[in-house]
Order: structure tokens, then sequence, then C-alpha cells
């Protein structure tokens, strides 16, 4: 039998002191992007864009940075960009597929924040072999590095019973000036 490859993951349950105020702010305050079909979004700090989605840089308001700013607390490192994302109910997804690192900060970590519903993120490895599943608790944490993002693909699977769940995916962005931009 194969060994699995590592997924170099690190989950905090509780991670959020006010979980049920975060979340109750996200359903109110938040204008959402419904350009995706498959479960709306909305993008703070630097932009992200990502699947043929752009976003204009935008501030984040006040709870949300304060969000990133503990997260930030839990990775070692600040984060510049929340892409928020709202599953309305268990019908919505997210396919198996592994962030992209280009122009991220070198060594930084993917952080998800779950709000709400509690959904499973699967993680397969990208020869099949091997899948894992975690519960991604209302006010949880998960961090990611660059390994798992190299050797795991991960996606949020069809939940039918599931309610109404917000992630809130944080990454640092390296907006140092490069060679040919300076």
């Amino acid at each position: 039998m194969m060994t699995a490859p590592p997924l170099d993951v690190r989950y905090f349950a509780d991670a959020l002191p006010d979980a049920d105020a975060d979340l109750t702010f996200l359903l109110t305050e938040v204008a959402w992007d419904d350009r995706m079909r498959a479960r709306r979004t909305a993008s703070f700090g630097v932009p992200y864009n990502y699947s043929g989605q752009h976003y204009e840089a935008m501030e984040m308001p006040p709870r949300i940075s304060a969000i990133a700013a503990r997260v930030g607390e839990f990775a070692g490192h600040p984060f510049n960009n929340c892409l928020a994302n709202r599953y309305e109910t268990g019908d919505n997804t997210m396919g198996f597929h592994q962030d992209s690192y280009e122009g991220l900060a070198p060594a930084s970590a993917i952080a998800i924040v779950s709000l709400g519903a509690i959904r499973p993120l699967v993680f397969r490895s990208i020869d099949w072999s091997h899948h894992t599943e975690l519960a991604l608790e209302h006010g949880s944490l998960l961090l990611m590095t660059q390994t798992t993002q190299r050797i795991w693909t991960h996606g949020v699977p069809r939940t039918s019973a599931a309610g109404c769940r917000i992630s809130l995916t944080f990454r640092r962005f390296d907006t140092r000036p490069t060679e040919a931009s300076a």
C-alpha cells in the first residue's frame, strides 16, 4: 500500500472569539457578487483574481480586518486579502482544486475561516490514491501550506442537509515591487 503524502495543515476549532457576531456581519453587511454559479463571493484587500473573476482592490471593513489580524496570529504573518465564499445551502459546492501560490509571499499560509453550517473539506492526493476529510466547524480556522497545494487537491462537496456557510480565505500577496516594475 502506498504511503499517504503529507497533508500539511493545521486546524483550530473555536479560533474566533465572536463567531456568531462575525457571521451576522457577513450575512447583513457584505455586498455579495453573484457572478459564480456555485456560490456567492466578495473580495477585500488587494485584488485576488482567479477563474476568470476579477476583483477591484477594496479596503477590508474593520470586522474583517480584525478577523485577518486574529488569523495572522495563528499563521505567524499578516494577510492582505480576504476572499469570502457564501454557500447558501448544502447544494452550493466548490470542486476539487489546488490554490495557486503565484504572487503570494514565499512560505505564507492560506487560511480558511469557517462560519455557519458545518461542512466537510475533502482533500484528495493528486494521484487520487488517498483522501481525507475535515469537518470545518463554526468559528474554526484551517491553515494550509504551499506543500499541501502542490500534492493535494481540496473541495467542498454537496451536503444536502447543510445550511448557510461562509468561508473567509485569507492570503498574503507579495506586494513588493519587482525589478521590472521598480
